[in-house]
């Protein structure tokens, strides 16, 4: 029983396939007709008969017959061949040779894309062919009047081209040729290369108009502008040279005649239609013409520089000699009360010597000035050198003489702080007189010394001839620091001296009842009356310290409010 329900599934569901397959296919097979129907009723033939319209000879004779043996290939042969291949498609189907019925509809498939493929050739190249007809029949036209204008024009204005005008009378008569191949290339159906033709006249023209345009702008530029400039700037160098300018060195007159021979090949070039080259060759004779302007309104404006500031840098030349010379007396006179170490006076020597070079420099270019040698630009460029220098060597003489200055300055300031430092270890003096203290710690004893020591070199220092300011500024700082330490140390011992006196009071309650205190404090006082203070106050303060923690605190708070 199960094996009948088993072959019964199995059949409904081989049913079920095959209907659904067989569908599948019919609705291909209906897809593929309409298809070939839409393809039958194309108004193919239709298009290829519109050629007959034009020149049916040569090129399009030939395209007429291939493009309608194409077509009559897919109607007699491709689509009778599909129509047969839909019925077996169909008759597969309804065998449930599914399989192979998919294969012919692909063989079908193929045929109606590749007529498809054929079709859209056929009506591109038919659309081409009578565009190319409409588009020459309309630009022809077109360009016969634009030739009929450039004609024209040449024959009215011949005079504006020059030589060139033969020239361009040649290359219009080879575009009236062209026109004549044109006309017989269309007379024989050659549509295709009429279009080519077409498209040559058209550049041809397009040339021909651009050069019109130019050359008579070009022709003025040459013959005209470029020459009028030339001769202007000719007769301004000559004036300027008579006005006592030398520009010999600028070398203008060779290069006004470079450019003179340069414009009579660009005539030539024009007269070949070389427009290019002679655009480019104008643009460069314009930058030589603004370079020589450029050049002789620099000489000018050299000149007016030179007359103008020749006067004031001499005058700052001679302050900076006089000024020279007053240094080199104080310089003299400094070296009788001062030492100056080499470096000082090689500085001094290179700053004379500069002085001396500039002079002989300034020298030359008055005589240059005076005997009309060299062009004012260059003189221009030399006096603003000697006055960059001047500049320089007036700032390294003005440092120079501001330290001759401050060698003074710095004797003053170093008596006044000997006098500082005295008066500074008398109120250290005075401090420790005025705190009683019993007496001084070794150290801070041989502090004193070398304080008052070091005081005493400074004096001596200022008191040697010729002075050595660099020696009194190293004794100077040395005494400085000492002397600051000093009176500091002063304050600090003062200060330890009162501080352990109160901790040891303070002690002195607890040294009844604890003996180690009572040790400690002896030790301190010990420490004490051999001027130890700083370890007589660190002896007394652990001791408290272990025994009333804050103590120490609470002794300089009672201090603070109690003071000495």
């Amino acid at each position: 029983m199960e094996i009948i329900i088993g072959i019964i599934v199995v059949a409904s569901s081989v049913t079920i396939f095959g209907f659904y397959s067989r569908k599948k296919i019919y609705k291909d097979v209906d897809r593929l007709e309409a298809w070939k129907i839409d393809m039958m009723n194309r108004p193919v033939t239709d298009e290829i008969a519109k050629v007959k319209e034009l020149n049916m000879t040569g090129q399009t004779e030939e395209l007429f017959e291939r493009w309608r043996k194409q077509w009559d290939e897919i109607v007699t042969v491709g689509l009778p061949d599909v129509e047969e291949l839909l019925f077996d498609a169909e008759d597969l189907a309804d065998k449930y040779r599914f399989g192979k019925a998919k294969r012919v509809l692909a063989q079908i498939e193929a045929i109606l894309n590749d007529a498809e493929s054929n079709i859209a050739i056929i009506l591109d190249e038919l659309k081409d062919l009578v565009g190319s007809e409409e588009k020459n029949r309309v630009e022809v036209d077109e360009l016969n009047q634009q030739y009929r204008e450039l004609k024209k024009n040449l024959l009215a204005h011949r005079h504006t081209f020059g030589r060139a005008e033969k020239q361009l009378e040649m290359n219009l008569e080879g575009v009236y040729g062209k026109f004549k191949e044109f006309e017989e290339a269309t007379t024989n159906g050659n549509y295709f290369e009429a279009r080519e033709i077409v498209l040559l006249i058209k550049d041809a023209l397009s040339v021909t108009k651009q050069q019109m345009d130019e050359i008579p702008h070009l022709l003025h530029e040459c013959q005209s502008a470029i020459p009028n400039q030339l001769n202007e700037v000719s007769e301004g160098y000559s004036q300027m040279e008579q006005e006592g300018y030398s520009l010999g060195h600028h070398q203008i007159e060779k290069e006004i005649e470079r450019m003179r021979e340069q414009l009579s090949q660009y005539i030539s070039l024009i007269e070949e239609l070389k427009l290019e080259d002679v655009k480019k060759g104008i643009e460069e004779a314009r930058e030589s013409l603004d370079t020589i302007y450029d050049l002789l309104e620099a000489e000018v404006k050299a000149n007016q520089f030179v007359k103008k500031e020749v006067e004031k840098i001499e005058q700052d030349l001679e302050d900076l000699v006089e000024g020279s010379k007053s240094t080199e007396e104080e310089t003299t006179f400094v070296q009788q009360s001062y030492h100056l170490n080499e470096n000082d006076l090689e500085r001094h020597r290179n700053i004379v010597k500069q002085i001396k070079q500039l002079v002989k420099q300034y020298v030359s270019v008055q005589s240059k000035l005076e005997a009309d040698q060299i062009a004012y630009s260059l003189i221009k460029t030399e006096l603003e050198e000697v006055y960059g220098k001047i500049q320089d060597v007036k700032e390294e003489h003005l440092q120079f003489s501001e330290m001759l200055k401050t060698l003074r300055k710095d004797e003053l300031h170093a008596r006044e702080q000997i006098s500082e430092m005295k008066k500074q270890l008398a109120d250290a003096k005075r401090l420790i007189s005025k705190s009683n203290i019993p007496g001084l710690p070794v150290k801070y004893s041989e502090l004193i010394s070398e304080a008052r020591l070091s005081l005493t070199q400074v004096m001596n220092s200022l008191e040697e001839k010729p002075l050595n300011m660099n020696t009194v500024n190293q004794t100077l700082q040395n005494a400085l620091d000492l002397v600051s330490q000093t009176y500091k140390q002063t304050e600090e011992m003062i200060e330890q001296v009162y501080l352990a006196e109160r901790v040891i009071q303070y002690g002195n309650r607890y040294r009844s009842r604890n003996p180690k205190i009572a040790g400690s404090l002896l030790e301190a006082e010990k420490s004490f009356r051999n001027y130890e203070y700083a370890l007589a106050l660190e002896q007394a303060a652990t001791a408290i310290e272990d025994l009333d923690p804050g103590a120490l605190k609470k002794i300089e708070v009672l201090l603070e409010d109690d003071p000495k």
